[in-house]
């Protein structure tokens, strides 16, 4: 059902006032400081000289921040002219793409659409990973002797030593869903620190590797007690096998 001509004014109204709102803030933030140089202007500072790299990665992080909030508005702005133009020549409020009215709730939500629900451009969130990655890497990857059948301390068991006290990683800088924690943010977190197989923990030798001795600690009381339970496991599938 098309809209009424009382219906494509209040629309209209909203559009008008929603483009002086954007236009306002624009005026009042100079477009989200795009005018100003970057960063001497940002910062105040005469030189960057003698400023720390943290900081003027902090301020490359806000001027991105604010490049994309400054198109978005354009965008908006874009979309709102576009739904004025389509009131003028009475196409409101149906869809470019296939012909049938836009619910008349959608249109309150966001008035400057010009599309249904279902054909809607952004119908999802895009997962393109910076193509940087395919080229650029952690440092230690040229230190990491996995592939070698190496079990000594190398590189790769530094970074993790170092990296399980915090990184500036993030569960959306990754893409395994599995990394669910903030103490998974790291390259194969899960290994253990310091040797390869379990009982290593909590078995030594002297010098010479011929007097051997195993150590009373927390891994030797968990190992002992997983071959409990894979004992208990063996006996029952053994009585139901008989």
């Amino acid at each position: 059902m098309a809209l009424s001509t009382q219906e494509m004014d209040h629309f209209k109204q909203i559009l008008l006032s929603r483009k002086e709102e954007i236009k306002g803030m624009r005026e009042r933030n100079d477009s989200f400081g795009n005018d100003s140089e970057f960063p001497k202007e940002s910062t105040g500072e005469l030189s960057n000289y003698d400023n720390h790299p943290g900081d003027l990665g902090t301020e490359l992080f806000e001027k991105e921040k604010d490049i994309a909030l400054n198109d978005l508005h354009e965008k908006e702005l874009e979309d709102i002219d576009g739904a004025l133009k389509s009131i003028e020549t009475g196409e409101y409020g149906v869809c470019k793409t296939c012909g049938q009215d836009i619910l008349k709730e959608r249109l309150e939500i966001v008035p400057s659409t010009l599309y249904c629900k279902e054909h809607s451009p952004a119908q999802n969130s895009s997962d393109d990973r910076p193509i940087e990655e395919e080229v650029i890497g952690p440092d230690y990857k040229t230190r990491s002797n996995d592939n070698k059948d190496a079990t000594f301390f190398d590189g790769e068991d530094t970074w993790q030593s170092v990296a399980k006290y915090g990184t500036s990683e993030t569960p959306s800088d990754f893409t395994d869903p599995d990394k669910r924690d903030y103490n998974e943010m790291y390259e194969d977190s899960d290994d253990d620190e310091g040797f390869v197989e379990e009982y290593e923990s909590f078995v030594a030798t002297d010098i010479t590797g011929k007097e051997r001795t195993v150590i009373q600690n927390r891994n030797h009381e968990e190992y002992e007690e997983e071959l409990d339970r894979e004992e208990d496991k063996q006996s029952d599938r053994e009585k139901y096998d008989i």
